[in-house]
């Protein structure tokens, strides 16, 4: 059993005006781009940006290296901790108890970390496997990690609160990414080509009964609670190459079907997306776009009201061109994981233009397009804490109740703090227009206020909420 270290806060924080170069050279400075004067400030408490002041939350996490927002680092497990070479998707467990869990797929196998108390996390085992952990999802008591080269491995967590995690089975054939409706007892395993479907009835010996035969990297299950499509499963598949979202419906594992489709403007990769709590947008990513040349991350939006005509309506972005991956909504906010730029957060309020609210980056060496940092973010803990998992960091024990607490949207909006996005907000930003790095109204935080920026502003427009 080992115990997860955490970063103490410190006492107080001296900024200092730097040069670029020096900036860049030094990840502990790597999100403040310029300071007009030397201070010495009490923690939390702010720091001067140009000529305006900008609220800044500095904790224990701007001294580790993380550039933050919104966001604050409770712990963090290096792979180290693990004996693991490198990290990929992670989930949570909640016990019957109440003790959550964090679950994380490792070089080695799959890590099960009890995170009830954040700032003190526990190492509860790894399951070795000669596999790696790639994609790891929960269906009662047990947890089903799975990768490309197979075989899926079934393991029993109901004694976790014990400290005891058991290795039950392991079922043939790899599997890219797998889903499971715990509505329906339903596993989707998508391994690149088809989407295999399996009856979970016994958890421990899963039944194939059908398999949606079109492209898949990924699929979201739901089962509708309302409406024309009320009591009906259907997934919203992921087609990878063929650069689309398909709408099938699932209900009939004999006999699925094709509801809908929908692209959008230069697809390169559809990897993976999750429906807003209305069930009225889809949030999507594309895991290659920027690879390809895209500037700045894409997150597709979807106006998914009528499932046969799903259709593309816009996509947001953090203003950077690092690569986005795994996203998950919650209480209307997206959690995205954007591999280098680590994790973003953005309120649906306006569900066609999300703002960023907050984030947390878990690799702040660069944020260039590529495979590199986080993985996937899972928001879904009672608590509300978030764990993030890191390719070369490890896991992230994180919390974003700044971001999601209501203050965060005006605070970045509202230029002139009176309580309200209007003509006064707009005129501020308009004269900070171009290069301003460190500027209040650089929502996005790219050096530049440009139209990305004035996309969110237009977007909060109003009272603030």
């Amino acid at each position: 059993m080992l115990r997860g270290s955490v970063v103490g806060p410190a006492e107080s924080l001296c900024l200092t005006k730097r040069s670029a170069s020096e900036t860049a050279t030094d990840p502990n400075f790597s999100s403040i781009k310029e300071v007009d004067m030397t201070r010495c400030c009490s923690i939390p408490q702010c720091v001067l940006f140009g000529s305006t002041a900008l609220a800044f939350i500095i904790t224990s996490t701007a001294l580790a290296g993380y550039p933050a927002e919104n966001v604050v680092l409770r712990s963090h497990l290096p792979l180290s901790d693990f004996g693991a070479s490198f990290a990929e998707d992670c989930w949570g467990y909640v016990s019957d108890s109440g003790e959550e869990y964090a679950i994380i797929g490792l070089s080695n196998g799959t890590g099960f970390v009890r995170i009830t108390d954040p700032d003190n996390p526990v190492i509860v085992d790894v399951v070795l496997t000669p596999n790696r952990g790639r994609d790891m999802k929960v269906y009662q008591h047990y947890v089903y990690s799975s990768s490309d080269s197979g075989p899926t491995h079934v393991i029993d967590v109901a004694e976790i609160d014990n400290n005891v995690v058991t290795l039950v089975n392991s079922l043939g054939g790899g599997t890219h990414n797998i889903f499971i409706n715990e509505q329906s007892g339903f596993l989707y395993a998508s391994i690149g080509g088809p989407m295999v479907v399996l009856d979970l009835a016994d958890p421990l010996n899963p039944v194939f009964v059908g398999s949606w035969d079109s492209q898949a990297h990924d699929a979201t299950v739901i089962t509708y609670p309302e409406g024309p499509y009320a009591g009906r499963e259907i997934a919203f598949v992921f087609a990878g190459s063929n650069g689309r979202v398909d709408i099938v419906d699932v209900t009939d594992k004999s006999d699925m079907f094709l509801l809908g489709s929908a692209t959008y403007p230069s697809p390169a990769y559809t990897h993976q997306g999750w429906p807003s709590d209305d069930l009225q947008y889809l949030y999507v990513s594309d895991e290659l776009d920027e690879v390809n040349g895209q500037p700045r991350t894409r997150t597709l939006v979807f106006d998914i009201s009528d499932l046969a005509n799903p259709t593309y309506v816009n996509f947001v972005s953090s203003g950077l061109p690092s690569t986005d991956h795994n996203l998950y909504v919650r209480d209307g906010f997206i959690f995205e994981a954007n591999y280098t730029s680590g994790l973003r957060i953005f309120d649906t309020a306006n569900p066609v233009f999300p703002a960023q609210v907050g984030y947390f980056d878990t690799y702040p060496a660069n944020n260039d397009a590529g495979f590199s940092g986080a993985w996937t973010a899972y928001p879904f803990f009672p608590s509300g804490m978030v764990i993030v998992s890191d390719r070369s960091g490890g896991l992230f024990i994180l919390d974003p109740s700044e971001a999601v607490g209501g203050g965060g949207k005006c605070s970045a909006a509202d230029l002139d703090g009176d309580g309200d996005v209007d003509a006064a907000d707009l005129a501020m930003l308009l004269g900070a227009w171009g290069p301003n790095p460190g500027h209040s109204a650089d929502f996005d935080g790219d050096g530049f206020v440009n139209a990305f920026d004035l996309a969110q502003l237009l977007g909060d427009w109003g009272p603030c909420g």
